[in-house]
């Protein structure tokens, strides 16, 4: 009797034990790879920003970096253009997302979704320059709007921060789309059948049963985005103009050159704990609005 009280005692943690060695086995490969491909840059990164040429410490980098107003200018700028345009592609994506989701046919959706993929597998650079041919003067856009007398025949908005913006935001779309579609699908449709059968307005639902439910997959949205518009070099070099530029163009200038590497990686740095602190205090704004109509913050 004892014997088999041992034995039942001792199963369980024998399925733990090779729980714990297979779940080990998954993740091993992919820890492997973040290793090495995002730890090891970074740690990298941090030796070469805080190093000298000769390989002593020095907080010099950074220093030049903060106190100088033109890099300090561009690093405010480039927040808040990634910002800007984070808002605007999410702002834009969720109303067709959630069309998608709710008001497509079955058999419609991955036509549609196909199309929306597209982008991702057309050249970074080919979009761009297809943009150029719609807003440059005596392009369709331009022509449509010389045509309802809000432009000149010859105007256009080419070398503009509003160009860099545009190209961004339609770069940003697909992402946007296909997170909060995803939010989207994963939202119930008896509980907004049941708060419309209590009464509950548009507004009201809204608010309380939508915002919350996809205030999780908003935040991830927004560092998906944002993360991936600051450091945008290509559109504000080809199409943002003098006054477009962001502070990925100064990092890509210097490092091509091969000048003064510290510097530009110590920028990279600043940039890169900046924009963390962003997604940081939009995802813990976002959290706090959760729970905060939900009902838990008090």
């Amino acid at each position: 009797m004892s014997d088999t009280i041992a034995l039942q005692t001792r199963r369980p943690s024998a399925r733990r034990v090779r729980g714990a060695l297979g779940t080990g086995a998954l993740l091993t490969p992919g820890g492997i790879l973040l290793i090495l491909f995002a730890v090891l840059p970074l740690g990298a990164l941090l030796v070469v920003g805080f190093t000298t040429d000769a390989g002593a410490f020095t907080l010099d980098n950074f220093a030049e970096m903060l106190g100088t107003p033109t890099y300090l200018m561009l690093l405010g700028r480039t927040l808040l253009i990634a910002f800007a345009v984070t808002v605007i592609a999410i702002a834009l994506g969720w109303p067709a997302a959630w069309a998608l989701a709710r008001y497509t046919r079955p058999t419609t959706k991955p036509l549609i979704l196909g199309f929306v993929i597209i982008p991702y597998i057309t050249s970074q650079l080919l979009l761009i320059y297809g943009f150029v041919t719609l807003i440059q003067a005596g392009g369709p856009i331009m022509s449509l709007l010389s045509a309802i007398g809000l432009t000149s025949p010859q105007s256009s908005i080419m070398y503009t921060p509003l160009a860099a913006i545009l190209v961004m935001v339609q770069e940003s779309l697909p992402t946007a789309i296909l997170v909060m579609y995803s939010a989207s699908e994963q939202i119930d449709r008896s509980v907004l059948e049941a708060s419309r059968t209590l009464g509950a307005g548009k507004g009201f639902v809204f608010t309380r049963v939508i915002w919350p439910l996809s205030s999780a997959m908003i935040g991830v949205n927004f560092a998906i985005t944002f993360v991936q518009t600051v450091g945008a070099f290509a559109e504000p070099a080809i199409l943002g103009g003098p006054s477009g530029q962001m502070l990925g163009n100064v990092i890509s200038s210097q490092l091509s050159t091969g000048v003064h590497q510290q510097f530009s990686v110590a920028i990279s740095l600043v940039l890169l704990v900046a924009s963390l602190a962003i997604v940081g205090i939009v995802t813990g704004l976002l959290g706090w609005s959760r729970r905060a109509i939900s009902g838990v913050a008090r």
